[in-house]
């Protein structure tokens, strides 16, 4: 059975020598190379030159409070109460559950490591699951990141990456990526690959509007007869409910004009897991039922998954199961964290990540609407721009911009 690490300060190593660091009044010191990581109020900063960034203060955070009902979050839901997950890049997550570590390069309120992605500051083997949000397009060296995502991921560990594709320029202060299919199979390519799509929120319509509302600011005005007439144009286009065609797309022809693609994958090159429990895994293999409904045991990014089963149906099917996941312990970052947002979580409905899908309503159809289902998806896609548009004010002055001040070339 997996030893529980006591705290978060049992997973921290030195970024560079990959060496368990040891507490020495409010820094850590790295045995093998003597160099000293501050903690900074509370938060251990640990860049490979030992730098410290700049706080960023409470007042001028975009704060989130949740995660969105996609591949991320059903991860989550599906993992044992023995998992300890990483958000690489997490910006201003206000929602602090006990078993996620929330790093970012910016020293805020919410995160609970300062590091870079470049050179994680973990104990090989720390995690069951990474995810990394917009960030990708932002790092230097997108190929180094993900082999320290692999290096720092257990047996049978899990991935998740988003990467712009066709999206505008947004450096603060630097863009260095944009990545197809291809392009984010091949960063990930140490990992075996469950799913590599398109998620709602990067559909051809937020690649569209934001190109289109790109162009039109640096087009500009300029007094000129045809440009004020483009301009017109292009006005005209960006109130047009964009959203309502992205159900004409088909996943495959949706990966050709996706604002931006993800990849989902995970670190078992044999099969082998030491993330879902061998209880969970003997039941599988002996049971053809579970073999059929779950033909791949690995991939927990559907909510048609193994270990749902384990911790729901198996309390009447399978006691022995259910027991097995009762025993296991939970690892908690900090015993100052408290419970309320684990119990927010824990209430939250298993939601499928179907392609198209839009919150709080079905998976859009692959082929254009007609009759009576037109009215009813124009109002879930209404609410599909609505969210876009508030993503695009995030990318222009919330997290990811402020990360990017700090991810500078080290």
């Amino acid at each position: 059975m997996r030893r529980i690490p006591a705290s978060l300060y049992d997973l921290l190593a030195c970024p560079t020598c990959k060496v368990a660091v040891t507490r020495q009044g409010q820094a850590l010191a790295c045995p093998a190379c003597g160099r000293a990581y501050p903690i900074v109020d509370g938060v251990p900063v640990m860049f490979p030159d030992a730098s410290v960034p700049a706080i960023q203060h409470e007042a001028d955070l975009n704060v989130q409070t949740g995660y969105n009902p996609w591949v991320e979050r059903i991860v989550m839901q599906s993992l044992p109460a023995d998992a300890i997950v990483l958000d690489l890049g997490a910006g201003n997550m206000a929602f602090n559950l006990p078993n996620v570590i929330r790093m970012d390069v910016t020293l805020t309120p919410y995160v609970d490591v300062v590091a870079d992605a470049h050179a994680l500051p973990f104990l090989p083997g720390s995690f069951d699951f990474i995810f990394s949000l917009a960030v990708i397009e932002h790092l230097r060296q997108p190929f180094v990141a993900a082999q320290e995502m692999y290096d720092a991921l257990r047996s049978g560990g899990y991935v998740y990456g988003e990467c712009n594709f066709i999206y505008p320029y947004h450096g603060y202060p630097y863009h260095f990526f944009n990545a197809s299919q291809q392009g984010l199979e091949q960063v990930f390519a140490q990992f075996r690959a469950l799913r590599v799509s398109v998620a709602p929120y990067q559909m051809p319509s937020f690649a569209v509007r934001t190109l289109l509302q790109a162009y039109q600011q640096e087009l500009g005005q300029s007094g000129d007869a045809a440009i004020e007439r483009l301009q017109d144009l292009l006005a005209q286009l960006l109130r047009l409910p964009l959203g309502d065609f992205d159900a004409c797309f088909t996943e495959e022809r949706a990966l050709r004009l996706a604002a931006g693609v993800f990849f989902f994958g995970v670190r078992s090159p044999d099969g082998a897991t030491e993330v879902i429990p061998e209880a969970v895994q003997t039941a599988w293999r002996g049971r053809p039922d579970l073999r059929q409904r779950y033909p791949d045991m690995l991939n927990l990014g559907t909510a048609q998954n193994v270990m749902l089963w384990a911790k729901g149906e198996a309390r009447q099917s399978a006691p022995e199961v259910a027991a097995n996941l009762d025993s296991l312990g939970a690892f908690r970052k900090s015993a100052d964290v408290g419970d309320g947002d684990l119990r927010a979580f824990q209430q939250l409905p298993a939601v499928e990540p179907a392609f198209g899908h839009i919150p709080g309503a079905g998976p859009a159809r692959a082929a254009g609407p007609t009759g009576a289902d037109l009215a009813a998806i124009i109002e879930q896609k209404n609410r599909h721009i609505a969210h876009l548009e508030d993503l695009i004010q995030r990318y222009e002055s919330g997290r990811v911009m402020r990360l990017l001040r700090r991810l500078r070339l080290r």
